[in-house]
């Protein structure tokens, strides 16, 4: 039986890594693919910017 060089066994390795990273970005594509579903669906609601004045109004109630 034929013992692996060192070559064989970095390529082995590299081929593995290479593999679990195809996987990871499949993962990301469909997570990606779900987020854009999901924002078509709830789109959110826009919250209008506060004044300075109701900023203020918030610490008029404030004990001293």
């Amino acid at each position: 039986m034929k013992h692996p060089t060192p070559a064989d066994l970095i390529r082995q390795e590299a081929d593995l890594i290479e593999a679990g990273l195809q996987l990871q970005s499949q993962g990301l594509d469909l997570l990606l693919a779900e987020m854009r579903a999901l924002a078509n669906v709830l789109p959110g609601q826009a919250t209008p910017s506060r004044s300075d004045a109701e900023v203020e109004s918030d610490f008029d109630n404030m004990p001293v």
